[in-house]
Order: C-alpha cells, then structure tokens, then sequence
C-alpha cells in the first residue's frame, strides 16, 4: 500500500482539490451566467432600475446584451461575475459592461439595410457608422443616463462627414423638427445654450458655417471667422488683416507652439532671423518657400549693410 505522506499521493490530493474547486467555480458561473443574481443585486434597484425601466430595451433580458451565448464561453463568463461579486477581481465588469455589435445585430440586422428614422432624426447606418460601434452612438439604449459613460450622436460628429461631402441640407436628416428644436441635444445643445457667447467656441468651428454666414462672426472675431477646412494653409492672410482678432480666442503660445518661433515676426526677428534660418531651415520653410529668401538677399541691398557687414556684389564691383 502506498504511503499517504508520499509525494505522489500528496500531488494527486492536491490535483483533486483544485479540480473540484474549478469545477465548483465553474458551476457557479453557470449559475450566475443564466440567473444573473450576482448582477441583479447591485444594478436593479434605486435609480439605475428607474432608468432602465423607462428606456427602449427595458423588456429586453440583461443576458440578450451582456452574456455570450456560448455554452463553454458563458460558463467562463460566469465564473468571472463570480469572482467579480466576491470582490476577487473588477476587470470582469469591464468585459459585462460592454456589448459587442453582434449582440445588437442579433435583433438590428436589417438597420444596415434601409434608412432608419428615430427621434426626427434619419440615418443611413451602412454609410454613417462605418469605423464605428454602436455603442458610440447608443450606451444609453438601456440604461439611460445611469450609464457610467454616457455618448449619443450628436450634430458636431455627423457634420463631421457631411460638410465634407457637401451633404448639409438640414431636411436630408431632420424629420418634423424645426431649428431649433435641432439643437437642444448633444454638444449644440451646450454651444447653443443660454451661455452661448461663452460656450459656442467649445464646439467644431469647421461646422459652423453650415447655418452661420461669415458676416455673422466677423463684428466679433475679425476676419476668417468661421474658419473653413483650408484654414492651415490660407490663416496668414487674415492674420495679417489690420482687423485681425486672433488673441480673442488663441493665446500667443498657440501660434509660437506650431510655428516654432514667435509668430507674428517682430521686428526684431528681421536682424536676428539669419541664425534661426541656418539652425533650422525646415522650420523656415514650413511657410516660405525659397523664393522669398533669394528675392532679399539676391536681388536687393538692405540698407546699412547685410547682416556681417560686408556688402554684396552688384555688377563686378563691390
């Protein structure tokens, strides 16, 4: 008979314990993955059950979005809102807190298929939700604002696309909504609020002019004001503008911070730009082009001298 102090009796006791005790969390993982009772405990009562019972899925059953549908994967599931509730770990929640698309497509499918209309809003999903989840638009289907992160479409992130395809007539995707009424939800609501004079800016100034004329800005900001998609390139010409208003909203650490150098040139950079043209020419050239050096220092003789005081040569003599 074997000895039960040896090491391979030892080994398979411990190998038996460990078994049983997997297949006890695994059991209960079961369990937990079919009742939800570890879920329920925390997330249906007080507000978070208010919120749910008034929002669109409030009949849908917590599993049809949170639980995989897998045998084997729900049992792994399970185990770990087991775990989770036993307070062994809380990365579990993070993984039943998200709901992939294929769960909503198990009853969306056909959204992809036609233009849907929601809220006075239509939308064509197969083009506008490209490069996106659902739940980009709509974490809070379910759950409304008892969501921990709370996002929605909005008119800033469809402009977005729309400007750029010259689709922007506001009735394409309003139904029955007047303007408004259009802009009491998402980021507008906060740009076109009670505190607009302060808050408008906090928004994407490339959709402004979608509704707001340049006439509309400029008694305000100056020139350039909606700022178009080419700003980048064509901004000099209205900072350079006598009535120019860049300080009302850009701090002179914005244009030094792209630019590399103080921007507007002082008139002291004249005198001391040749050390930063040789120590950094690619900066230079981010708005000159080499024309704008050789069309000086070439072709015209600064008065008093160049910089290092000789002269250059002009006809053979100096």
């Amino acid at each position: 008979m074997q000895d039960p102090s040896s090491p391979g009796r030892r080994r398979r006791i411990i190998w038996s314990i460990v078994a049983l005790a997997v297949i006890a969390v695994l059991g209960l993982g079961v369990f937990n993955a079919v009742a939800l009772p570890g879920c329920s405990s925390c997330h249906d009562r007080g507000d978070f059950r208010a919120a749910t019972a008034a929002s669109p899925h409030a009949r849908v059953d917590c599993r049809s979005c949170h639980v995989p549908s897998g045998g084997l994967q729900r049992a792994v599931f399970g185990a770990g809102q087991t775990a989770h509730v036993l307070m062994v770990t809380r990365a579990s929640s993070r993984d039943a807190a998200a709901v992939p698309d294929s769960r909503c497509m198990t009853c969306h499918a056909k959204i992809e298929k036609a233009v849907t209309t929601s809220n006075g809003i239509r939308i064509a999903h197969a083009t506008c939700d490209k490069g996106a989840v659902c739940t980009d638009c709509h974490s809070t289907t379910a759950h409304g604002q008892a969501t921990s992160w709370a996002r929605s479409y909005d008119m800033d992130r469809c402009l977005a696309c729309h400007v750029n395809k010259d689709q922007t007539a506001c009735d394409l995707c309003h139904l029955g909504r007047g303007p408004r009424t259009r802009i009491t939800s998402g980021s507008f609501a906060v740009t076109h609020g009670p505190q607009w004079r302060t808050t408008h800016g906090m928004g994407d100034p490339a959709t402004c002019m979608v509704c707001h004329t340049p006439d509309k800005c400029v008694g305000c900001h100056g020139p350039g004001l909606p700022h178009t998609a080419d700003f980048v390139k064509t901004h000099t010409t209205f900072a350079r503008d006598k009535n120019a208003k860049c300080s009302g909203c850009h701090e002179q650490s914005f244009c030094d911070g792209c630019h590399g150098t103080p921007m507007p040139h002082t008139a002291q950079f004249t005198k001391d730009h040749p050390a930063t043209a040789a120590a950094k020419p690619a900066l230079c050239k981010r708005c000159h082009v080499d024309t704008d050096c050789t069309g000086v220092h070439e072709n015209h003789i600064h008065p008093g001298g160049v910089v290092g005081g000789a002269l250059p040569k002009v006809g053979g003599t100096s």
